[in-house]
């Protein structure tokens, strides 16, 4: 797996990218989102294994959660979750990627 300089910054520019266009459906830039929040959620764990505090581990969870109910809806793609996730992670991007 390729490390990113700065996953989470990566994913919220694809989140970004999906909610400025709101298609039916966004595969691209909600693959590139989940690929980039995978990436920082392995660098969570691995602080955490190494004794280091890292961020919240259960709420980056639930906006990869979001995110792949947008990359795969069974409806619907729910916008409002998405832009709901896109916050918690923007809060913890600054955390953990100042």
């Amino acid at each position: 797996m390729t490390t990113l300089p700065h996953p989470g910054h990566a994913a919220l520019a694809a989140l970004d990218a999906a909610l400025a266009r709101q298609p039916r459906q966004d595969g691209a830039a909600l693959e590139r989102a989940t690929t980039c929040l995978s990436a920082v959620r392995d660098g969570m764990i691995a602080e955490m294994r190494a004794g280091r505090a890292y961020g919240d581990l259960t709420k980056l969870n639930a906006v990869i959660s979001v995110v792949l109910a947008g990359r795969f809806p069974l409806g619907e793609i729910p916008w409002d979750e998405l832009r709901r996730a896109r916050g918690w992670l923007a809060d913890l991007v600054e955390r953990v990627e100042p």
